[in-house]
């Protein structure tokens, strides 16, 4: 199934959500980028997974999708809508949710989190777990995939949900995160802080834990593993459920840490900069010594390091003011890219309210241009995603100009280190307008566009050819 689901790119399902673009999959599931409300003003991006109708119990999965719509919390993922669809002859059944930028999975192939970042990651994980806990679910997929970023928040995923004391029904493959009881299909809370506990030691040493399920003896905790996180996933990764720290019981644990770490002061949080990546095509025409740096400059990502930076500092913040002479005080809980003319550069700068929100070139207005471009549009940034660009980071768009001037296709030539950047600039690429084709010129007309983010501002350089 898993080479089947990018074909139905562009379809629509149910005759309401498109399927715009293909996310990923899994050996049962599919996830593509859609619209809440494709013709509404108020529509806004969304993802939508799409499950055959045969391979689970559809009523049971509709009636745990209703109830997790009702669930509303900052720090967990909504879900807009659920129903069912048919594309080519295959029933589904679909789940809407709001749309992630990225997620912690992304990151760990390239480096461990700090002591600080994991700080970061835990409280708002936490949060949404005890909320869910509270209110009698399971979430049963704890692990960095399902950990993800929307906007400046860290969000735990909610599509999976099942309710405490259910049982899975049949014969059901376990993961590497499962804890020992999964295998009989029970659903405990206790599951979750197994899950917790190996994705702790997971993304501060980028591995799981090795162990023996059928020994059915305990993980050992890496050495490496830092205070606190080695004795909560200790507690964690016991085989006997009664045994383990609840969500409460980490949470106790994780803030008395905090008010240690408002005593030590914040640790620095670096930069993701791995030494294997290639550097970006255009970079082979400069010096070696330039090629490299800016290779290095442009492997990073752009959210998460500032976006665990920041959750840690507001926990940092809310000890400072709420919790001040407490060590040990119990958890808030209110609780988700032949002959050509030269490279012309035709960046401008962004409208003052623009350059309020920390984007320095975010949008120009129709022009005249000699060049062939009539009407450029720059990226929009978050600032909270700028301040985290070491260097410059390249994104290049090749896009196919219609008769009219419009952009037909976009597609990216080099998508750069980061999800986020890559999809702002494809988003802006495709809203460009172009001198309309001469009457001798038959066909799509192509442009490359080549987006240049630094901390300060947005450039671009745009290069015309016919085809």
């Amino acid at each position: 199934m898993n080479e089947s689901w990018k074909r139905w790119e562009g379809r629509t399902v149910d005759g309401r959500f498109p399927l715009q673009s293909y996310l990923g999959s899994s050996d049962h599931s599919a996830v593509f980028l859609t619209v809440t409300q494709p013709s509404g003003d108020d529509s806004e991006k969304a993802a939508i997974k799409l499950i055959p109708a045969g391979a689970v119990d559809a009523n049971h999965q509709f009636l745990r999708w209703k109830a997790a719509s009702e669930l509303s919390h900052p720090n967990l993922i909504r879900i807009f809508e659920a129903g069912r669809g048919q594309l080519d002859g295959t029933d589904l059944l679909y789940i809407v949710m709001e749309y992630a930028e990225e997620n912690l999975s992304q990151i760990l192939p390239e480096r461990a989190l700090t002591a600080e970042e994991t700080r970061g990651m835990l409280a708002p994980v936490l949060r949404a777990l005890q909320f869910v806990h509270d209110k009698g679910f399971v979430h049963g997929h704890i692990r960095p995939s399902n950990i993800l970023a929307v906007g400046d928040e860290v969000k735990l995923s909610s599509d999976a949900l099942s309710m405490a004391g259910e049982r899975n029904s049949g014969a059901r493959a376990t993961s590497a995160y499962d804890p020992p009881e999964a295998a009989t299909g029970a659903i405990l809370t206790a599951a979750d802080s197994w899950q917790l506990g190996m994705t702790l030691i997971e993304v501060l040493t980028q591995r799981l834990p090795a162990w023996d399920r059928a020994r059915m003896s305990a993980p050992q905790v890496p050495a490496a593993v830092p205070e606190p996180f080695r004795e909560i996933a200790g507690h964690c990764l016991q085989v006997d459920t009664g045994k383990r720290w609840t969500v409460g019981e980490i949470l106790h644990r994780a803030e008395a840490d905090q008010v240690q770490a408002v005593r030590r002061g914040p640790e620095r949080v670096e930069p993701v900069r791995p030494a294997l990546r290639s550097s970006q095509p255009d970079a082979r025409t400069e010096k070696t010594a330039s090629a490299t740096a800016i290779a290095a400059q442009q492997k990073e990502f752009a959210k998460w390091p500032y976006l665990l930076g920041l959750a840690a500092a507001v926990v940092v913040v809310w000890f400072l003011m709420a919790r001040p002479k407490t060590e040990s005080a119990p958890a808030d809980d209110q609780s988700t890219q032949g002959s050509q003319p030269a490279e012309t550069s035709t960046s401008r700068e962004a409208a003052p309210s623009r350059a309020a929100l920390g984007d320095t070139n975010a949008h120009t207005a129709s022009q005249d241009n000699q060049n062939g471009v009539v009407r450029q549009v720059m990226p929009q940034v978050s600032p909270s995603a700028r301040r985290t660009i070491q260097g410059t980071i390249k994104v290049r768009v090749r896009v196919d100009v219609d008769a009219a001037g419009n952009v037909a296709k976009a597609k990216l030539e080099s998508a750069g280190p980061s999800k986020y950047f890559s999809r702002v600039a494809m988003e802006a690429a495709r809203d460009w307008k172009f001198v309309p084709a001469q009457a001798d010129e038959s066909g799509a007309r192509e442009w490359r566009l080549q987006f240049a983010f630094s901390r300060t501002k947005t450039g671009v350089s745009a290069v015309g050819a016919k085809r």
